[in-house]
């Protein structure tokens, strides 16, 4: 019986090696131009592949006769047994316009060292980037052209694997687009960025005056 036990705790750590350690490889594609554009991404861990978008469509063999037979009825059936709807009050945000002024001053740092350890923490092992982009109005593309290159300089640094190649279009209004790579991805990179987000003493202390503050209205509203 103990032998038993210590090969399936043994099984459990193995387990849990593998889903920290194991590579998982993110494979995307993209290519197309304005709203019409083909995409596929597939997911690799281990042995394991699977097409994450676009999803399979279960309903494409249905002929269109059937599904309009089909949402007749359900249409008629619903609207027969369903009861008519309570107007519902709207919800005032827990939060005012100057609390969240303040709640982004206190987060700004510690949400840009999390975006910055979770960047860090993915490889990229090739990829390759080719869009060409316009908006109506020049001044706009030239806003989003100093944006787009200074994210193109810092993932330059980050990833010599990465190629991009920016085409801003500053007299036509469009968007095409070509790319395609892999990122892999390792679990157990992202615990110790995770856990310094949590442990950050402005992180706690928002967390314990928003919580307050939430359990003070309920006791408020029930008094």
């Amino acid at each position: 019986m103990l032998s038993v036990l210590v090969v399936i705790l043994l099984l459990i750590i193995l387990a849990v090696l593998l889903v920290l350690f194991a590579a998982i490889d993110i494979v995307f594609e993209a290519k197309g131009s304005g709203t019409d554009i083909e995409h596929a991404v597939t997911v690799h861990w281990l042995l394991f592949s699977r097409l994450v978008s676009p999803k399979e469509d279960d309903d494409e063999d249905i002929p269109e006769e059937v599904k309009d037979a089909e949402k007749f009825v359900t249409e008629h059936v619903t609207k027969h047994f369903q009861k008519p709807k309570k107007e519902k009050k709207k919800k005032k945000t827990d939060m005012s316009f100057s609390e969240m002024v303040q709640a982004f001053r206190q987060l700004r740092s510690p949400v840009l060292r999390l975006l910055k350890g979770i960047i860090h923490s993915i490889r990229i092992p090739h990829a390759k980037v080719n869009v060409a982009f316009g908006f109506s109005d020049p001044a706009y593309t030239g806003m989003a052209c100093g944006y787009v290159y200074a994210l193109k300089g810092y993932l330059a640094c980050h990833s010599e694997n990465l190629v991009m190649q920016l085409e801003p279009d500053f007299v036509d209004s469009r968007l095409d687009l070509d790319m395609s790579g892999t990122v892999r991805v390792r679990l157990y990179r992202f615990i110790s960025v995770i856990l310094l987000f949590i442990l950050n003493w402005e992180v706690l202390r928002f967390s314990w005056h928003f919580l307050i503050k939430k359990d003070s209205k309920k006791s408020s509203v029930n008094l």
